[in-house]
């Protein structure tokens, strides 16, 4: 096959990886903004006759980035294009997907029936915040895991700093991200699993009840979300667990929004680790660990 790889602004640095492990050509894209504020955005590479794979995420300046992908779909499909893979790492207004107050709009399906609206053979993302998601497209949705890439990070983890499997508790902070507690504790051969119950009192703000302080109590506790946005829930919840006896609080998200002042916060609320992975491409501190998709987009491909 003679693939070309493209990424408009959030994943380049991917979307290269991509493209050298495919043997491929990375695709150049012209893009400008009129006058009236109107963009344009297309391939200015050709693409005729060629297996396009696109990588962008949309997780900065989103509603850009969210209609550019549009047109560059569009751009490559109308320029004779073989087949168009497309990759959403980080998939746009995802913790959206469900009414939550009085009015609310479904802003993550909005988003879906837009994207449905291109020309692709198969969307791929990762983690997407709820299952349901998928079912607001009409094209085909492959919700991959990176659980493989965090049981691999701890295991080594585990085994640098002495850490017996027996004294390690994965906390999921609350019922929304059981699924991915229990596929880590698989993967970590039956890691024992607790769950926080959470209300949230408002957008942004995360307020957790008592647990039982004896399943936590001199373990090593594995905090692991979707998205680590402001970090208002894993600080609630490592201030909690410490509170309650354990020895250290190691955190793993898949997405790391990070917005300002987040890891101020975590390292406040004494987080021990932080892993996350490349889903969003961003300058991060030094003390965040970050875990390349690579291999798990290849397998999509490949």
């Amino acid at each position: 096959m003679s693939y070309i790889v493209f990424s408009i602004s959030g994943n380049k640095t991917l979307a290269n990886e991509v493209a050298k492990s495919l043997h491929g050509e990375l695709g150049r894209i012209y893009k400008k903004t009129f006058a009236d504020g109107e963009i344009m955005v297309k391939s200015a590479s050709d693409v005729k006759g060629k297996d396009v794979v696109i990588v962008q995420s949309t997780s900065k300046n989103v509603n850009e980035e969210l209609f550019s992908l549009l047109l560059l779909l569009d751009s490559v499909n109308r320029s004779g294009a073989k087949s168009v893979k497309l990759f959403m790492p980080y998939f746009a207004y995802s913790r959206q997907e469900r009414v939550s107050w009085t009015n609310e709009p479904v802003s993550c399906e909005v988003v879906a029936k837009l994207v449905d609206t291109a020309e692709f053979n198969d969307l791929t993302c990762f983690d997407l915040h709820h299952p349901v998601i998928e079912s607001f497209f009409k094209h085909k949705v492959s919700n991959k895991p990176t659980t493989s890439l965090f049981a691999k990070y701890y295991e080594a983890y585990f085994k640098a700093n002495n850490i017996k499997k027996e004294d390690v508790v994965i906390v999921s902070p609350d019922h929304g991200s059981n699924t991915r507690a229990e596929m880590l504790s698989k993967a970590l051969n039956g890691v024992k699993i607790v769950i926080l119950d959470k209300v949230r009192p408002q957008a942004n703000r995360a307020e957790h009840l008592e647990i039982n302080g004896e399943e936590i109590k001199n373990k090593v506790c594995i905090l692991i979300d979707d998205i680590i946005d402001t970090g208002g829930t894993i600080c609630s919840a490592t201030k909690l667990i410490l509170a309650k006896g354990a020895q250290k609080v190691l955190v793993s998200a898949t997405h790391a929004v990070l917005s300002k002042g987040c890891v101020r916060r975590l390292k406040k609320a004494k987080v021990s680790d932080l892993v996350v992975t490349n889903t969003i491409e961003k300058n991060l501190d030094s003390f965040i660990k970050v875990l390349d998709i690579l291999p798990l987009v290849l397998e999509e491909i490949q």
